[in-house]
């Protein structure tokens, strides 16, 4: 019984960590719609991603942002109880180049 119970978490974990990238491309694109001038997101980690993903899903949120003219402005790691929750991620639109 409590194989099953594991397997299930694991799945609705893989969901979970699969919608983050949705979430995050949809903050981008959000933030461009609006206008925005600056934005922060909170990308969280599960606990199963940690070590393995996380650089890979910031690599991710980063590209997702520079295609909608996003540059990185800074990152703050967020734990809880010394483990790794997540990371609150700022961008800034980069500035138009003027050609003169």
């Amino acid at each position: 019984m409590k194989i099953y119970k594991f397997i299930i978490m694991l799945i609705l974990l893989s969901l979970v960590t699969n919608n983050v990238s949705a979430k995050s491309k949809n903050a981008a694109q959000k933030a461009r719609k609006n206008n925005l001038s600056a934005v922060t997101v909170f990308m969280d980690i599960s606990i199963i991603s940690r070590k393995n993903n996380a650089a890979k899903k910031l690599t991710k949120l980063h590209s997702e942002f520079a295609n909608e003219g996003y540059e990185l402005l800074s990152i703050e790691v967020y734990t809880e109880n010394g483990d790794l929750q997540g990371f609150y991620v700022s961008y800034k639109q980069q500035k138009a180049i003027i050609q003169k």
